[in-house]
């Protein structure tokens, strides 16, 4: 594993070092001297990076060996600050060169001899400076030493590539059965009163937000009419909470992510419970103020609505359940029992499985961790990634019962907890402690996370190597080791997104502002020392924003309603510019953008940034891309870009001509590919490896529309040759077939379909296709389904149809042989059949808005569930329309029976879709029985609507999470 350029433990060494090993070549025409100079350099400053590394094993350092390691890696930074001016006058003057050609190139570079030996003498003063420091600083250290027998020996890494088999492992619940049932009873009895509220408290890491997730998932959808779930910070934003609960009640993903005024969205909020049967959980307050504000807008009806609140502060506990039937439930610690499952299940899939050997340390480190669930699974991780030996669970259960301060538990886990950080190798320490940016509670997209690794330096590879998919693989070894949560698997095993706990995120925050890696600002406190790495939270005073110094930082992340950024003119040595969902921004505020000449990232996405300013094309170091969907134009300038490897547009954005001048690009999303003015440039890209196309043919001429068609074949079919691996298309596709062949790269399909389109035979032919979905209705019939399960490789499909006649369509054994994840969407009342032996692979089955079958229906309801051998999830949401409360229930009932069928057992989940729109019985024979009007109505008012939410409830919202 290569070394990462820039790091927690050694700063900016690695980078600097390459960097004073590149001017040593032919390339950079340096003063004779100065070449001695940087040779000594070097060399000192690879004693010094040796220094660090070793001390970055020692946990508990001496003081003068603590002010030798700042005083190291700052210098480091200092000095690569210094020589990037250099660097950047040489890319400059290089590129400008190279564009120049024959007499003019001549004299441009006669032209720019004076100045270019100018600054060969200034850079030998500065080299000679920069030597004089290094002297410095060794001479004024000199006289410590350090300690040998104080350093420790790192944790080796085990990475367990079987990521879903440890995920489900490391989420499974132990202890958590009893409170769950206490508390379900409780909220499910005397339905009809007065609104509730129980209050659960516990300090971080005893499991309440598992808890309270358990209980909903148990509750919602069947007991409760609609719900939502929201987790508070330590500085709460009132008006996305309040944003998020409304958009969770009504089943409206940002439908109101406009609306500014507080007071509006509260009321929409109780008009919508004024009548309903709700449950509301609020995760995490953390003080008495917040929930005040909170809780008048929470309708106190008789429907026997409930609310949950989870605390660390029995005082907020108390006042948030103040009558004598609410509840104040306090969460307890595992008990033995649990607690031996908990860690035994996490290091060997059981107790029975340890050996004899490593009981007597087990029995020790358990009785450490003190039943802490946090701590019973931090420890098990940093234990299942050692070697089974008695001598290293030795050497951690003496590091525990060394931490005689540690005696409190809340001190054993932070120790813990830092007792896991040293346990990581290097490269994910900076990782990991690089999230203590993000606020609490974010969902983290990880592609999102790795590319902002990559843009500061702490994924380094061997040459060749993706960076990409190195990355991806640091994300996951800190999943296996429990230190972020992960959130949602697709089905290749990768971990979509994730959070940081926040018990872990205030050890990461005190960790990286110790090593001054990163600074999370306090609220109306300027930060003390340099600032590397910065986050804007929105909350701080602007007299705060406008005071930063932040000459040498190197990263701005900035989250929420953020209207005023920090001067970026001045932050010369920035890397990172992260504006992501930060809607208040426009165009001014990145108007300096184009002296940021080391500028590796910038996002600006759900920005209302409108346009770039045509100085980006100096950006000469920018390998990441995000732009904003209000971008309808690229500059021109981007194509100058030589180093930009991630562009993400969004489709109707105008790219400019030139885009084959992109030479290292190697992922481009989403681009109108029939739209390009030169769509052969495409072909030039020969170092794509992801490439997302849109292809849609109407407002094209004919003429214009068959030659584009022929120049995006050619480029793709070259682009394929070339090792792109993967090609997603979004097709709106019309009644004509696919024009492309069936190239190797295709890996997703995604179709809208036009007019009378049938499924086509061109997506059976393509032998790497993985993910299909059928976004728009379409008619399917058995020919088509047998069709799709002819393509090879297909892991993911996605259905919306509607069949013809209302005829069954068959899922046959021949067919959909490597499939894991199935999800329908019906448009019709017919139902499918799978026949024993049919998708032997298939792990996840998903039916959304699935119609129930009428009491009359002469379609058999039982279609073979329990046939999916493989099947681990089923989730179904049914439609309530125009059926009564008896068959909806017996639906669900056949459903249970036949999940319970299956030899698996998977895990169901149900929901009910439009429940408002049920009938009672009498409503089916109204007509025939002469019920009147009146009694039709008082029919309706005794029976509960039962608006529920389907699918996954995501808090704060799934938007955070986009690219």
């Amino acid at each position: 594993m290569a070394g990462a350029l820039v790091s927690a433990s050694t700063g900016a060494m690695g980078s600097l070092l390459g960097k004073l090993g590149a001017m040593l070549t032919d390339e950079y025409k340096l003063l004779k001297d100065v070449r001695g100079d940087i040779k000594f350099l070097k060399d000192e400053l690879e004693v010094m990076n040796a220094f660090l590394l070793k001390m970055s094993d020692v946990e508990e350092p001496d003081e003068p060996t603590k002010l030798r390691v700042i005083a190291v890696r700052e210098m480091s930074y200092k000095i690569e600050d210094n020589i990037d001016k250099f660097m950047v006058h040489v890319e400059e003057h290089q590129s400008s060169c190279s564009e120049a050609h024959g007499i003019r190139k001549l004299i441009e570079k006669c032209n720019s001899l004076l100045p270019d030996i100018k600054t060969r003498h200034k850079i030998a003063k500065e080299v000679k400076d920069i030597k004089n420091q290094i002297k410095e600083v060794s001479d004024r250290f000199l006289r410590y030493k350090t300690d040998e027998s104080c350093t420790s020996t790192p944790a080796k890494d085990k990475v367990d590539p079987r990521l879903r088999a440890l995920y489900k492992d490391a989420t499974e619940l132990v202890g958590i059965d009893g409170p769950r049932d206490e508390l379900v009873k409780w909220l499910n009895e005397k339905e009809g009163e007065s609104l509730r509220f129980v209050s659960v408290v516990g300090y971080g890491g005893l499991g309440k937000t598992t808890l309270a997730n358990q209980i909903r998932a148990t509750l919602l959808g069947t007991t409760f009419e609609c719900g939502a779930f929201v987790s508070i910070s330590r500085k709460p934003d009132m008006k996305a909470i309040l944003r998020s609960i409304l958009s969770q009640i009504t089943k409206q993903d940002n439908a109101f992510y406009g609306i500014d005024d507080i007071q509006l969205i509260m009321d929409k909020i109780r008009e919508f419970l004024h009548d309903r049967r709700y449950f509301i959980i609020i995760d995490d307050i953390w003080e008495l103020g917040t929930w005040e504000d909170l809780k008048s807008v929470f309708v106190k009806n008789t429907c026997g609505s409930r609310i949950m609140i989870t605390t660390r502060i029995v005082d907020v506990a108390k006042s948030c359940s103040p009558s004598n039937e609410d509840l104040v439930y306090e969460m307890k610690l595992l008990s033995d029992a649990d607690s031996k499952k908990l860690f035994f299940k996490r290091i060997f899939g059981c107790e029975e499985s340890c050996p004899d050997s490593l009981k007597e340390a087990s029995k020790d480190i358990l009785k450490r961790c003190r039943g802490l669930p946090l701590a019973v699974n931090a420890i098990s991780s940093l234990l299942a990634t050692t070697s089974e030996t008695k001598e290293e669970w030795d050497r951690v259960r003496h590091s525990i019962r060394s931490s005689n301060a540690k005696s409190d538990i809340i001190d054993t886990m932070n120790y813990i907890l830092s007792l896991s950080y040293f346990g990581l190798p290097h490269h994910l320490r900076s990782c990991i402690l690089y999230l203590a940016l993000f606020p609490e509670d974010e969902l983290i997209r990880r592609e999102r996370l790795v590319r902002r690794w990559i843009s500061e330096g702490f994924i380094h590879g061997k040459s060749g190597q993706d960076l990409m998919e190195l990355g991806d693989e640091y994300f996951h070894q800190l999943v296996n080791r429990s230190l972020i949560q992960p959130e949602k698997i697709g089905y290749d095993g990768k971990v979509w997104h994730c959070r940081v706990h926040d018990t872990i995120l205030d050890f990461l925050i005190a960790k990286s502002s110790e090593e001054n890696l990163c600074t999370v600002l306090k609220e109306k406190c300027k930060p003390d020392g340099i600032v590397r790495r910065i986050s804007i939270m929105g909350t701080e005073g602007e007299d705060i924003i406008e005071q930063l110094d932040l000459s040498q930082a190197r990263s701005i992340s900035s989250f929420g309603d953020i209207k005023q950024l920090p001067s970026l003119g001045m932050s010369k040595s920035l890397r990172v510019l992260d504006l992501q969902h930060c809607g208040k921004l426009e165009n001014h505020h990145i108007k300096d953008i184009g002296r940021l000449y080391h500028l590796r990232y910038l996002d600006i996405s759900f920005t209302g940034i409108t346009e770039l300013p045509r100085q980006i094309g100096e950006l000469l170091y920018l390998e990441t891309l995000v732009t904003s969907y209000k971008l309808r134009e690229l500059p021109e300038s981007t194509t100058r870009l030589c180093r930009l490897a991630r562009l993400f547009v969004s489709p109707g954005c105008k790219l400019p001509d030139g885009l084959g001048n992109l030479v290292n690009l190697q992922e481009l999303d989403k681009i109108d590919a029939l739209q390009l003015k030169h769509v052969e440039e495409l072909g030039k890209l020969t170092n794509l490896r992801k490439l997302k196309i849109r292809l849609i043919t109407d407002q094209i001429e004919r003429d214009t529309l068959v030659q584009s068609k022929e120049k995006l074949v050619s480029s793709l079919c070259k682009l394929d040759e070339c090792g792109l691996g993967s090609l997603s298309i979004e097709y709106h596709m019309r009644e004509e077939e696919p024009f492309l062949p069936a190239l190797g790269c295709i890996r997703e399909v995604i179709v809208y379909p036009r007019g009378n389109c049938r499924v086509s035979r061109w997506l059976a032919s393509l032998p790497n296709l993985h993910i299909l979905h059928i976004r728009d209705t379409m008619k399917i019939e058995q020919q088509d389904i047998e069709m799709i399960g002819m393509i090879p490789n297909l892991l993911e499909l996605t259905l919306c149809f509607s069949i013809v006649d209302g005829r069954q369509l068959i899922i046959r054994c021949k067919g959909f042989q490597q499939l894991q994840r199935f999800e329908v969407y019906f448009a019709g009342m017919g139902v499918l059949m799978f026949e024993p032996g049919a998708m032997p692979r298939l792990e996840e089955l998903r039916l959304r808005d699935f119609k129930v079958k009428p009491k009359s229906a002469a379609i058999d309801f039982d279609f073979g569930i329990q046939h999916l051998s493989s099947l681990a999830r089923l989730t179904v949401s049914l439609s309530c329309f125009c059926s009564t409360a008896a068959e909806v229930k017996a639906a669900e009932d056949d459903f249970r029976s036949m999940a319970k069928a299956n030899p698996n057992r998977p895990t169901l989940e149900m929901t009910r879709r439009n429940p408002h729109e049920m009938l009672q019985d009498e409503q089916k024979d109204m007509a025939g029985s002469g019920t009147t009007p009146e009694k039709e109505e008082a029919t309706n008012s005794s029976m509960p609507n039962r608006r529920c939410t389907f699918g996954y409830i995501w808090s704060p919202s799934y938007s955070n999470c986009n690219k």
